[in-house]
C-alpha cells in the first residue's frame, strides 16, 4: 500500500479536476515543466497522487533543475497539495 489510501485519493483526484478546468490531470509518471525568467527549467516527475487523512490531495513528486548547455541538478522528492502543484506546474511535457 501506498503511503495513502489510493481508491480515496483516486476518486478526490477526479473530484477535483472536474471542478478545475486550469489543472491537467495529474498521475504518476506524468513529467511537468516551469520555465523560470532567468532559463531554470524546472522538471516534476510525478511519483504519486493520494489524499491525506484529512481528505486533501497531495502529489508527491521529484523535482530536477537544468540550465541550457549547462548543468542539471537532482533536487530530490517534494510534496504539494494537487492544488498548489497544478497552479504552480502547468505545462505537460509529452511523453
Amino acid at each position: 500500500m501506498s503511503w495513502l489510501d489510493r481508491e480515496h485519493g483516486k476518486s478526490l483526484v477526479r473530484m477535483f479536476f472536474r471542478r478545475s478546468t486550469a489543472a491537467e490531470y495529474v498521475r504518476p509518471g506524468c513529467l511537468f515543466r516551469r520555465v523560470h525568467d532567468d532559463e531554470l527549467v524546472e522538471t516534476a516527475e510525478v511519483e504519486s497522487v493520494a489524499a491525506d487523512a484529512y481528505g486533501i490531495p497531495h502529489v508527491k513528486f521529484k523535482v530536477t533543475f537544468s540550465r541550457p548547455n549547462r548543468f542539471s541538478y537532482d533536487e530530490g522528492s517534494r510534496m504539494l497539495a494537487l492544488r498548489s502543484f497544478a497552479d504552480r506546474y502547468r505545462e505537460r511535457v509529452p511523453a
